[in-house]
């Protein structure tokens, strides 16, 4: 079932599978991602869990952002999603990671797991970093570079997706990739939200220590190789986990769903 909800940023589109009786699994995209990279997840978790997979605004399904990328602004999208869901466990992909970790820690009592997939290197407690990536952003916002790159969105896709994963090969439906990469406001929604990035980096490090994970299934999981970064992450807890995933690169949705799936299975 296919809805589109309302929020503080706009119109999102979110994708309900699985079953309506069982544990909520809430899956959110990495930066310029789309429901549709988590179909080979969802689908493993769809016997035992009711999965949602939504769009930022701005991006994907949803309608067109109608305020900046921060993380206030995705937590409040977050509480949209879940505005009739008590309790759920949580899977962020790259940039998402920042994002349902900062939800995790500001409504820890609806937080029932904690899954972060590839997130970015930042060694927690070093504060806001200085990103090459989100400098270009924000120049390119300012250029209106974004109407010229929106021309050329479905052949970034496939750059994005052939880097980024070992099969490098987009398994999208072209047909889907046309629609949502074709659409002339994907492209500002994506480079606001990298402009963004460095600043809701030093958002999360700051509720760090005001804002306490609850003591529920916590895995990082990561590409190959755990990173110190990742390591130090999942060690802000004594019941986190870092786990390394052979067969994959930073698109592990797509290279190993089955990776993922085990990992919210412990809070199932």
């Amino acid at each position: 079932m296919t809805t589109m909800i309302s929020s503080p940023a706009g119109r999102v589109h979110v994708r309900a599978t699985g079953r309506a009786d069982g544990p909520v699994v809430v899956l959110s995209s990495g930066l310029g991602g789309a429901w549709f990279d988590w179909d080979a997840t969802a689908a493993l978790l769809a016997p035992h869990a009711r999965v949602l997979v939504f769009d930022r605004p701005g991006t994907g399904g949803s309608g067109p952002a109608l305020a900046p990328a921060s993380l206030e602004r995705e937590v409040a999208v977050l509480d949209a999603v879940l505005a009739d869901v008590p309790e759920a466990v949580l899977v962020g992909h790259s940039m998402a990671t920042l994002h349902v970790e900062a939800w995790t820690r500001l409504r820890p009592d609806r937080v029932r797991g904690l899954v972060l997939v590839e997130p970015d290197p930042e060694v927690p407690g070093a504060g806001r970093p200085f990103d090459v990536s989100a400098v270009v952003a924000r120049w390119l916002l300012r250029l209106g570079a974004q109407r010229f790159i929106a021309r050329h969105g479905v052949r970034l896709r496939r750059r994005a997706v052939a880097s980024s994963t070992l099969g490098r090969r987009d398994p999208a439906p072209a047909e889907l990739v046309r629609e949502v990469y074709g659409r002339p406001t994907l492209a500002g929604a994506v480079l606001d939200e990298l402009a963004s990035y460095p600043d809701q980096v030093a958002s999360v490090d700051r509720l760090r220590p005001a804002r306490p994970l609850p003591e529920v299934p916590f895995t990082v999981l990561s590409a190959g190789r755990v990173p110190t970064a990742h390591r130090l992450l999942a060690g802000l807890v004594p019941w986190g986990e870092a786990v390394a995933v052979p067969g994959s690169r930073h698109l592990m949705p797509v290279d190993r769903p089955d990776a993922v799936a085990s990992a919210v299975s412990r809070s199932l």
